[in-house]
């Protein structure tokens, strides 16, 4: 069998260039994917980081263990790390020397916006070296890590948590690969920052463990070796880092994969469907059912082998290209690096393996039953599978089903996933693939519909008018209602180009709508909003300046974390604000279905209406602060649907060590309003802070969207949209050898080649229509799930329907389609009349 595999690849190697080039091009991608995301799954050890130079280091633990209702104790991640008790490190100060890490806020004017302050003893854990100058002494001296030498001696402006101040530069260091510090005198930065965030220790390490444990340490760590990178900031960043490259370039191997497996299917189909005579012969010549099939899959394992290291070597070349590309968008540093392990290129080639003998199997099962006699007539007359269109109807209805049951649930019972990205990318991978599925017993009757609409009309004009547009318009409707299997593989990556573009493009604009909606309804009352400028957080004397402009109510909301109880279920961590609760009601344009702003207080909290639990007011709720510090807090007011974006308001008391995140002002009644503007901007001038319209803030969260976004679409939508654009060429590349005697009896029936041709554009655009409408159906119901979580998620927003890029990928899969079906069927046309394209045809038969 597998000598006659090589013989017909050999011969009819034509009918297998489809296939091959669609699975190679699915292998490149998983194998060009699978190296970048194994790059991005952990942060490589660094010699140098914030604690090189330390052997043991003592931090608080970013865990806790709750207890819920089941008493059972679950560990759950703090967003805000607590400090270090002052008997804890006494404690460990008595097992040798110690140096106290006190960071906090500092930055330079102009300065990194993730530049940090430093008392100068914790230098030394850090390997940092001066380059010039002396250690800083008085409070008003510092030392900037990486600084130019020029800098000693000169007076510069910086900005911490308590406002601005001039500080003398006594000296400068190496510049070091994981942060920019500030250094101030140790003094200074204890007084700045009192909490004790970490402790090097240079005492054995089991004496310190036993002074932690002895001081009732419970939730502190001691590490030491290649785990004190867990200590450092700059390790957590390049993990996000990696988790922020690692989930779209998942979801894009995903959908390249899901992309591959109908792709390659229906192209396999295709191909043994046009060699049904070809398989007849062999049934006829005494060849077994199973030998048919041996012989097929063993086509499929040959294809499947030369395409999957095709593949490889695509990857080989591709995994630099997308770290380049990585590097050039700034979504990585220029340190990351991408190895191509083994392991990598054989699990892409596995992959396309398993892609090639999955695409294979229904299409041989189908071939080998087929009686020799009644293959012959099928090769003649297309004749549709009922056993096959009803897998396709059950299979296809029941993911749709499921698909719109997801999006219906995630409206009704958690519509912040609406808001994840990730998730509704899954969600529209389960909707696109089941509009897939449909669309080969849906594009047929779909064409039917769509035709008979014309044809109607031209009846009702002239009643002798059998249809609408003549012979041509007779000729290729009927050729694609004839032709389902072509029909069926050209609609197909046009079903997968549209509803992945619509699907995708369309939830995430969607969810970008939302946020810009639900920022211009926080600031519906507001005049004016203070937020920062190239700084992290707005400093105290920003608020205090604020605060103190004469004619206006300020509202400062100070953004934190909060974790809910939820019952015998882990807590979980929700965004929330700290804000003034005497300016809550008057400035804060929240609806609410029970309780009032007006009650929020030191022991109470607003939540909102898809809180854990739904409490209603007056009820009382468990939960931790940011820092684990747990709280049980009476609930003052529910929000009302639509108001979800920022799950609970607690009172400014609770705001930890956090910087304001935004300023809301309002202009009294009777006060000026220009007066009031220019006020403000002298208040924030030169404290990294700016006044800005509610209008502009808007616009500004569009921008930021948009560019957040953007990568992460052209990485999941770009490859796969080229993936099924090839197919589409593929697919009517290789129809044109079956298509060829079709042609000639057009020919022999009277028809011009200026008929025929036209025809074939036709039967094409029709093709391309029943597609296009049926991915505009899958991502009809994806927007329109997205739209229903995201409105009862911020309230009244847009649905955003992606029609640019829509008519744009339409226009160039209809533009592939004619160039892919007109130009062959132009070259088929050369030979002459239908006569000597037929005896063309009969001389390579034989």
């Amino acid at each position: 069998m597998l000598s006659v595999a090589f013989a017909t690849l050999r011969v009819r190697w034509v009918s297998f260039v489809g296939t091959f080039v669609a699975l190679a091009f699915g292998v490149g991608l998983m194998a060009t994917a699978i190296p970048v995301i194994a790059a991005t799954g952990s942060v490589v050890d660094s010699a140098r980081q914030r604690w090189s130079e330390a052997p043991v280091v003592v931090v608080p633990n970013s865990t806790i263990d709750v207890v819920g209702t089941s008493g059972q104790a679950q560990s759950t991640a703090l967003p805000q790390q607590p400090g270090l008790t002052p008997q804890l490190v006494a404690a460990v100060a008595a097992t040798g020397r110690v140096i106290e890490d006190h960071s906090f806020y500092a930055q330079l004017e102009g300065g990194p916006k993730d530049q940090v302050g430093r008392g100068w003893s914790a230098h030394e854990a850090g390997g940092y070296r001066l380059a010039g100058g002396r250690p800083p002494a008085a409070d008003d001296e510092l030392v900037v890590g990486g600084g130019d030498t020029a800098l000693i001696g000169k007076q510069l402006r910086l900005t911490t948590g308590t406002g601005p101040r001039t500080a003398t530069v006594t000296g400068v260091t190496d510049e070091v690969p994981f942060e920019h510090a500030l250094f101030f005198s140790d003094g200074a930065a204890a007084r700045l920052s009192p909490t004790v965030d970490a402790l090097a220790a240079y005492g054995p390490a089991d004496e310190v463990r036993k002074a932690v444990a002895a001081a009732g340490g419970a939730r502190v760590s001691v590490l030491t070796g290649s785990e004190r990178a867990v200590a450092d900031p700059h390790h957590l960043v390049l993990l996000a880092q990696m988790d922020s490259v690692d989930t779209p370039l998942g979801l894009a191997a995903g959908v390249a994969g899901f992309v591959a497996v109908f792709v390659v299917a229906g192209t396999f189909a295709l191909s043994i469907a046009q060699r049904r005579r070809e398989l007849a012969l062999l049934r006829l010549v005494g060849s077994t059912r199973r030998q048919l099939r041996r012989v097929i899959w063993c086509e499929a394992v040959l294809v499947g082998v030369l395409a999957s290291a095709a593949g490889a070597l695509m990857g080989l070349a591709g995994a630099p290209l997308a770290r380049n590309w990585l590097v050039d968008q700034s979504i990585v540093t220029a340190d990351f690096t991408v190895p191509v392990p083994w392991w990598a290129l054989l699990s892409a080639a596995g992959i396309g393996m398993f892609t090639a003998l999955a695409g294979v199997m229904v299409s041989s099962v189908r071939a080998g039953r087929v009686a020799p006699g009644e293959a012959l007539r099928d090769a003649a007359v297309e004749r549709s599978s009922r056993a096959g269109n009803l897998v396709r109807w059950v299979l296809g209805g029941l993911a749709l089903a499921a698909g719109v049951a997801a999006v219906s649930g995630t409206a009704a019972v958690q519509p912040e996933a609406g808001s994840n990205a990730a998730a509704s990318a899954s969600l529209c991978l389960l909707i696109v693939g089941a509009c897939v599925t449909l669309a080969g017993v849906v594009a047929g009757p779909l064409i039917r519909f769509l035709t008979a609409l014309p044809t109607a009309a031209a009846r009702r004009r002239d009643p002798d008018a059998e249809e609408a547009g003549g012979v041509v318009w007779t000729t290729a409707r009927q050729s694609a209602l004839t032709a389902f299997r072509r029909t069926a593989a050209t609609s197909t990556p046009v079903v997968i180009i549209i509803s992945l573009a619509g699907c995708l493009l369309g939830t995430i604009n969607t969810i970008n709508a939302a946020q810009v909606s639900n920022v211009r309804q926080q600031l519906s009352r507001s005049d004016f909003v203070v937020s920062p400028a190239g700084t992290p957080g707005l400093s105290r004397a920003v608020v205090q300046r604020v605060q103190s402009v004469p004619g206006v109510t300020t509202l400062v909301s100070t953004p934190t974390m909060l974790l809910a109880d939820r019952g015998p279920k882990p807590a979980v961590a929700r965004s929330a604000a700290a804000v003034d609760a005497a300016a809550m009601e008057s400035l804060s344009a929240l609806k609410v279905s029970e309780g009032s702003l007006s009650a929020l207080g030191p022991e109470s909290v607003v939540v909102s209406s898809i809180w854990p639990g739904s409490p209603h007011a007056g009820d009382t709720v468990k939960l931790w602060l940011a820092d684990g510090t747990p709280k049980e807090l009476r609930v003052a007011a529910v929000l009302a649907p639509g108001n979800d974006s920022v799950r609970a308001y607690v009172d400014s008391a609770y705001a930890g060590s956090g910087l304001p995140g935004r300023i809301t002002v309002r202009v009294r009644d009777g006060a000026d309003r220009s007066a009031a503007a220019a006020a403000l901007e002298a208040a924030v001038h030169g404290l990294g802070a700016k006044v800005s319209t509610p209008d502009e803030v808007s616009a500004a969260a569009t921008d930021a969207n948009t560019e957040s976004s953007r990568n992460g679409m052209l990485m999941i939508l770009g490859l796969s949209v080229l993936y099924a654009l090839l197919a589409l060429a593929n697919t009517l590349v290789m129809t044109v050898s079956d298509r060829r005697r079709e042609l000639a009896m057009l020919r022999l029936a009277g028809a011009t080649k200026g008929q025929v041709l036209r025809a074939v554009t036709v039967e094409t655009l029709m093709c391309v229509a029943a597609g296009a409408v049926i991915g505009a159906a899958a991502s009809a119901i994806s927007i329109t799930g997205s739209w229903a979580a995201l409105t009862r998620l911020v309230g009244e927003t847009p649905a955003m329907v992606p029609w640019v890029p829509l008519g744009e990928l339409l226009a160039v899969s209809a533009a592939i389609a004619l160039t892919a079906a007109v130009l062959p069927a132009a070259l088929a046309l050369r030979g002459g009349d239908g006569r000597s394209i037929l005896a063309g045809i009969s001389g390579e038969a034989g």
